[in-house]
């Protein structure tokens, strides 16, 4: 790697493919008024309880903070680097020091100008905010040096003088890690790596987030919000590359309901559903309405809680958890879903999308797939159940999408190996605040990280969990995540992911991986310039309306 990396400047993002189609009411969304205004309106899933970029925790969240915010890096549709408000960075020679200068010029929204000391505090505000932010925080605090322990005392900003986060002048400011990271330049796209400001970001608490009109640095700015309804953002028209921001406002309203986001699509009330039911991807009505990622790096898997909050003692055997894992019949569990290339069967931990030391992909190299009914059985019975002591507990999941669909497949196929599982739903706004309490027993799991591998495994470790919540909880596991922070080598590091996943699903199944789980998106006709992330995130900012 070159001592010196010189980003170059680009007009507009690498776009998605998106075709359009025929829907009712050739406007946009509610834009009717004004016809040069350019105006979307987007259906999420989730309640906007929060815009602090510390808690972007559903995807579906995100999609708005990520069309308003702004960070060092962004990523184009394949996952490549691309500065954003970064200009350049330099890397000392032993990977410990990373000085990074931001574009000279940029204001907030209101006018102030954007400096490097507003990185520095959102970074370490990031780091001292507390325990609820543990999982977002992680490649912070594995990484700066002091990091861990600050947050572990929850300082403030002002108290970090031992944290290796400075400012050296108006547009510079440094980094210094404890020990080397491989992929340290894309934790800077992070949203936990954004600049904030004292002045409207207090420490230690987000509700500021979820009031309009507090100012922005990317290319859009939060109008107004109702967290159980709607976000209403409108163009920032001080953003560094407001050029290339064609649109005026968009508009993204809750609708936690796949069927509900269809049909208010059909009927024009909206111009992109975000989450529309699996089959509606085969429908001939609509064809021409299907936008979907170039690129998309996904796992969908159950977590089985083994942890301090494990109220099923059955479940701290591993042999049941691979009986549960076994007794799942992924080809069947597809085809009723209906996969039209938006569900892809994945027989590991780790998606795909990463590439391995010889450049294949990481999933290629194994699979932890055997569907084994009978072996299923079997190690139910040495567990001591069989159809006169059956094996009770709850699956715990979020509505819409087919995450009901899946539970109801669960409920059959585990029925045959002695277990009555009992259905319970939450809005999925709220979803994972159950799930990080481990308030759970089974439960279904999303991460779309693209990162790196090894983030998938980190967010498992003791430490990134919250205290006494750890739905995992292993010291033999941590102590391996732990020595992969340490490898530099690229062959030697990509063998102890290997190692650590044949340890955390091959031998303890503490997760049953089961698919890559494209979401179904539709767009109206009249747009263009939409894409997406490779996490599945619609950026919005670039469309225009005809």
């Amino acid at each position: 790697m070159k001592k010196l990396v010189s980003l170059v400047l680009v007009a507009a993002l690498t776009m998605g493919v998106l075709s359009g189609c025929s829907t009712a009411g050739e406007s946009s969304g509610a834009a009717g008024e004004n016809p040069t205004e350019q105006e979307v309106t987007v259906a999420i899933t989730s309640t906007i309880d929060k815009l602090d970029p510390l808690f972007m925790s559903t995807t579906q969240m995100g999609v708005v903070f990520s069309n308003m915010g702004a960070t060092f890096y962004g990523t184009d549709a394949y996952g490549k680097l691309v500065p954003d408000l970064g200009e350049s960075v330099e890397k000392s020679e032993d990977g410990l020091t990373y000085t990074f200068k931001i574009k000279d010029g940029l204001v907030w929204s209101d006018g102030v100008p954007l400096t490097a000391e507003h990185f520095v505090y959102g970074i370490k505000r990031a780091i001292g905010y507390g325990p609820d932010n543990a999982y977002s925080k992680r490649n912070l605090t594995n990484f700066i040096k002091g990091a861990q322990e600050a947050a572990n005392a929850q300082l403030d900003a002002a108290d970090m003088d031992n944290v290796g986060v400075v400012a050296l002048d108006d547009t510079t400011f440094q980094i210094t890690l404890a020990s080397p990271c491989p992929f340290f330049e894309r934790v800077l796209t992070e949203k936990t790596t954004a600049p904030v400001r004292p002045d409207f970001a207090p420490e230690h608490e987000s509700t500021w987030s979820v009031n309009s009109g507090y100012p922005s640095c990317g290319p859009m700015i939060l109008e107004s919000v109702v967290p159980e309804a709607e976000a209403v953002l409108v163009k920032n028209e001080k953003y560094w590359n407001a050029e290339a921001v064609t649109l005026d406002k968009a508009t993204f309203v809750v609708m936690p309901d796949s069927n509900a986001q269809l049909n208010a699509f059909r009927t024009g009330d909206i111009d992109i559903a975000l989450n529309v039911p699996t089959e509606a991807a085969g429908n001939a009505e609509f064809t021409d309405c299907l936008a979907k990622p170039l690129k998309y790096v996904s796992s969908y898997f159950l977590l089985v809680n083994s942890g301090p909050k494990n109220t099923v003692p059955a479940l701290k055997d591993a042999n049941v958890r691979k009986a549960l894992a076994m007794s799942i019949d992924k080809e069947t569990m597809l085809r009723i879903l209906g996969a039209n290339g938006y569900n892809i069967q994945l027989d590991g931990f780790i998606p795909y999308g990463f590439e391995d030391a010889d450049g294949s992909d990481f999933r290629d190299a194994v699979s932890y797939y055997q569907y084994d009914l009978e072996g299923a059985k079997k190690l139910m019975e040495a567990a001591g159940f069989n159809e006169n002591n059956r094996l009770s507990f709850e699956y715990f999941y979020s509505e819409g999408g087919s995450h009901e669909d899946i539970a109801v497949l669960l409920k059959e196929m585990w029925s045959q190996i002695y277990v009555d599982l009992e259905l319970t739903s939450v809005e999925q706004g709220v979803y994972y605040d159950y799930v990080d309490n481990g308030e759970f027993t089974v439960c279904r799991y999303s991460n779309n990280d693209s990162t790196d591998p090894l983030n998938y495994f980190s967010i498992f470790t003791s430490t990134s969990q919250i205290e006494g919540c750890q739905s995992v909880n292993d010291p033999v596991y941590d102590q391996m995540v732990a020595e992969a922070y340490t490898i530099t080598d690229t062959a030697e590091y990509m063998a102890k992911l290997h190692e650590i996943e044949d340890y955390f699903v091959g031998e303890k199944q503490y997760v049953i991986p089961l698919m890559t789980q494209t979401p179904v998106i539709l767009a109206k006709e009249n747009l263009d310039g939409l894409w997406f992330t490779v996490i599945g995130t619609a950026i919005v900012t670039e469309v225009t309306v005809s």
